[in-house]
Formats: structure tokens, C-alpha cells, sequence
């Protein structure tokens, strides 16, 4: 599935990796993915770790246990340091093709590519109090400087799915490589990034805590 500009998750990987950009080593350790359970009974995948080759497979696999919400969408809880952004864009993949919407839960974290790439590619994006995610510039590997072609594809592949493209590029231009700046799930909502299924609107409007709906 495409992104609304044209340009699709993987045509954006295989031009990152032409040019060798990451963010970071790839690490020994692979996201897992698990299963839990919203209130109402929808179950939804928890995915942990970072993002290293062959996730994309393993996630595809662990939806298929996900129940689909109100809206016919999955939900994935992200909780990641980030990782490999080639990989990072074949999961996004995975995630339109079943229609995914994307949690940060309360204590966890979700940073780099699990940030700008996986959880900007949500449907619907949550960060609950208690929750964070962080931003920075990605790099070129060859020379570790800032690479404003990768964050200009990270900024229109968010600015596609409805984040403000001034929010996305303050952030992933202006960021240093070697840092993170961090949002709570108060600041996540003033920048634009999160985008709240039309239930938990109505009931933050109304004053009522939006949980997940």
C-alpha cells in the first residue's frame, strides 16, 4: 500500500539503503512480539526491542492473532530503542497492508525509528500518560553526519499519514544525531502526533478519560 504522496515504505528503504544511511549498529537482539489484551477483550500485539532484519516477517506472523477494533483496524503497543530504519519502513509495510494503529503504553518508551517511522505510521496514534517517544536527525553511516535525505523521506512518509510537516521536520532536522528529545503523551498531542480514534475524541471532550477505543 502506498503512502498518500506516492511514495511507498519500501521504494523509501531501498533508496536509504542505496546510500547506506542508519541510525545506529545493527544490534544482536530482535523486537518480539506478544500478545495482550484491551478491557473490552481485543487482543493486540505488544512488539519490544529493536528493530532488526527480519522483524517484518515476525510481526506479520504475531497479527494475525490481533483482533480488529471498531474502526477494522489491528493495534500495535511499540515499546523500542529503534534500529534499522530499512527495516523499520518493511515493517510499515506489514502494517498497512493489515491496517494497523499504534500505542505507546504507560513506562514504555519508543524512540528513533520506532517513533518517526513505526508509530507516525499509525492510523491512530496514542501515547498514554506515562508513555514517551523521542525524536532526533538520522545519520549517514559512511561519515556519521546528519543526512537530510533521510530525514526528508522519514518527514513526508509522517507528513502522509497526517502529522504536521512542520511538527515531524523540527524535530528530525533540527536534533542532533547523538541525542533524543523526548514527549511526553501531553507535548506528543500539542506537536500533532497523535491522531485519537473519533470515540476517545468525544470523550476527551466531554471531560472523560479517552483510553483506548
Amino acid at each position: 500500500m502506498n503512502t498518500d504522496d506516492g511514495i511507498s515504505p519500501l521504494r523509501i528503504a531501498v533508496v536509504l539503503a542505496a546510500v547506506l544511511l542508519a541510525w545506529m549498529a545493527r544490534p544482536a537482539s530482535a523486537m518480539t512480539f506478544s500478545n495482550a489484551m484491551l478491557p473490552d477483550g481485543t487482543r493486540y500485539v505488544v512488539a519490544r526491542g529493536p528493530v532488526v532484519e527480519g522483524d517484518s516477517v515476525r510481526l506479520r506472523a504475531a497479527l494475525q492473532s490481533a483482533d480488529r477494533d471498531a474502526f477494522g483496524n489491528k493495534l500495535i503497543a511499540l515499546d523500542s530503542p529503534g534500529g534499522s530504519i530499512v527495516e523499520a519502513f518493511a515493517l510499515v509495510d506489514v502494517m498497512d497492508r493489515e491496517r494497523v494503529s499504534t500505542l505507546v503504553r504507560r513506562g514504555d518508551s519508543c524512540a528513533s525509528a520506532c517513533a518517526q517511522i513505526l508509530f507516525l505510521s499509525g492510523l491512530h496514534r496514542i501515547v498514554e500518560p506515562g508513555g514517551r517517544i523521542g525524536f532526533h536527525s538520522c545519520h549517514d553511516a559512511r561519515d556519521r553526519t546528519r543526512s537530510t535525505l533521510c530525514n526528508e523521506l522519514i518527514a513526508q512518509n509522517a507528513a502522509a499519514r497526517g502529522t504536521p510537516y512542520t511538527s515531524i521536520v523540527s524535530f528530525v532536522h533540527l536534533t542532533a544525531p547523538t541525542q533524543v528529545r523526548w514527549l511526553d503523551a501531553t507535548e506528543a498531542e500539542l506537536w500533532g502526533f497523535l491522531r485519537r480514534p473519533p470515540a476517545a475524541n468525544r470523550a476527551q471532550e466531554a471531560g472523560v478519560d479517552p483510553k483506548w477505543m
